[in-house]
C-alpha cells in the first residue's frame, strides 16, 4: 500500500465502478464507461484495451485483486476507499514536508 503516490482520473473512475459492483470484469467496467460516454455527445470513447491495462495496473499496485481461476478474470477491491485515501494523503504530506 505504501507505493501508492496518487491515482489518475481514469483509475479513480474505474475504482468507483469496482467499489460499487464489488466483483466485476474488464468488459463490465468498459460497458459502464461506454454508457456514460455515449450520454455525452462531445466525449470520445475509451478503448477496451485502455480499461484492461489500467485495471491490470491497479492490480499490480494491489488496489484491485484479480481472480484468475476462470477464463474471464474477476476483479475485486484490494483497498477500501479509506485505505486508499490514507495512502494518497500520506504520500502528499511526505512530499510537502
Amino acid at each position: 500500500m505504501d507505493n501508492i503516490k496518487g491515482i489518475s482520473i481514469l483509475e479513480a473512475n474505474i475504482l468507483l465502478i469496482v467499489w460499487d459492483k464489488e466483483k466485476t470484469t474488464n468488459r463490465e467496467v468498459h460497458e459502464v464507461f461506454l454508457k456514460e460516454e455515449l450520454k455525452e455527445k462531445d466525449s470520445s470513447l475509451t478503448p477496451y484495451t485502455t480499461i484492461m491495462s489500467t485495471m491490470n495496473s491497479l492490480a499490480r499496485k494491489n488496489i484491485l485483486k484479480i481472480n484468475k481461476s476462470q477464463k474471464t478474470y474477476i476483479y475485486s477491491v484490494g483497498l477500501s476507499r479509506k485505505e486508499l485515501t490514507k495512502s494518497i494523503i500520506k504520500a502528499i504530506a511526505e512530499k510537502l514536508l
